[in-house]
């Protein structure tokens, strides 16, 4: 749905030093991706997820929190969980399926004004600032909270964020191997952000590595990368219609240097944006053209292989993607959204990587689009200054 509606404050307030408060966090979404190339299926995301947790303030540079997240989809939990005919029976394998709960906990420690450390449910998903190539932003509604080791970095002229999400954790003689991201993202602004005109660099990175010395899996360890270095400029008009237009480009790229033989082993992209905010309408339109690019977290329509026709790859596809986002501020704390998007494909041959021979034709229908309308509630409650 909308970006900044997922994103969470990273900021320490130390005016909040011995407050002990009660917080949840909420967003319930519907979602519905009408895809029809050859790309990607079509599915529907009716749901919501819920960070329910206590959040205290022991001295004014840390930050305890703790409690529960959990992701639901509407109508894996209905009883009877089939349809009815006649007088049902109830099913017991198939009631509470798809409902996910985890612990969640986090500790934010501000060394100094500028660097904080962040240990366990670190502030990841649009928090991280991610090119779409590199990230979908669907994930801030189906994946789990990212969770490890976070270093933030804020000044006036860079933002740096690097992490470590440790996906899976093994023990001596596991079945599965260790799975974790590592991933950098900053951004070198060459005047103040809020200057008439602002140009700034970025370079972002992304590492998934699967392995593990003490598992028995005996599968090859396996390392996928994905990065992006480019540059952008916004002019920040600050009227009540229009408040600013950004450009941007960036060079994307894909690696998979080491692990079992992989059918892309490296390829690059590139991406062009435009974007502008319109009271509470933002709108972008970006080109993306690539070859041999598989993006670890990205959209399948910004990678070369086909997520829906085995085996099917597209020879140096381009892509032409519009959206638009309508988010409305209730009040403190209540914010309501609806997203549009259209993913529409230029050129590409579609190839079969076994044989070689081309498919007669590359996307099926060319367009494909999405819509979704979401509500976040995130309200804070004090129960006690200590």
């Amino acid at each position: 749905m909308t970006d900044q509606l997922y994103m969470s404050d990273s900021r320490i307030d130390t005016l909040r030093k011995g407050q002990l408060s009660l917080e949840a966090d909420n967003v319930s979404f519907f979602k519905n991706n009408e895809f029809s190339s050859t790309v990607q299926k079509g599915y529907t995301l009716p749901g919501f997820w819920l960070h329910l947790k206590a959040s205290y303030y022991p001295l004014a540079n840390l930050k305890l929190e703790g409690g529960i997240h959990s992701i639901w989809f509407w109508g894996s939990t209905r009883y009877p969980a089939f349809a009815y005919k006649g007088i049902s029976t109830w099913n017991g394998q198939d009631y509470a399926y798809n409902v996910h709960v985890l612990p969640y906990f986090r500790a934010h420690i501000a060394l100094s004004k500028n660097v904080d450390i962040v240990l366990g449910d670190i502030y990841g998903g649009s928090n991280h600032r991610l090119i779409e190539p590199l990230y979908n932003p669907e994930l801030n509604l189906t994946s789990d909270p990212e969770t490890g080791l976070q270093l933030l970095y804020n000044s006036e002229w860079v933002t740096f964020d690097a992490w470590v999400d440790w996906m899976t954790y093994i023990y001596n003689l596991d079945t599965k191997q260790e799975a974790f991201v590592a991933g950098v993202s900053a951004r070198f602004m060459a005047n103040s952000p809020k200057s008439p005109l602002h140009a700034y660099f970025q370079l972002q990175g992304l590492t998934q590595h699967r392995g593990g010395e003490i598992d028995v899996t005996n599968e090859d360890v396996q390392t996928n990368m994905n990065g992006a270095i480019g540059a952008g400029v916004t002019w920040n008009i600050n009227r009540k219609a229009l408040k600013y237009i950004n450009a941007e480009f960036d060079l994307a790229g894909y690696s998979f240097p080491k692990g079992r033989v992989s059918a892309l082993d490296k390829g690059t992209g590139y991406y062009t944006k435009l974007a502008a905010q319109l009271s509470n309408f933002n709108i972008r339109a970006s080109y993306w053209s690539c070859g041999n690019f598989m993006p670890i977290f990205g959209s399948a329509f910004y990678g070369s292989v086909s997520t829906k026709e085995e085996n099917m790859f597209y020879e140096n596809p381009k892509m032409l993607y519009v959206g638009a986002d309508y988010i409305r501020p209730l009040s403190k704390g209540f914010s309501f959204g609806i997203k549009a998007e259209s993913y529409y494909y230029l050129s590409g041959k579609m190839y079969d990587q076994r044989t070689g021979v081309y498919a007669p034709s590359a996307f099926g229908n060319n367009t494909n689009y999405s819509i979704g309308v979401c509500l976040r509630i995130n309200p804070s409650f004090l129960l006690r200054q200590y």
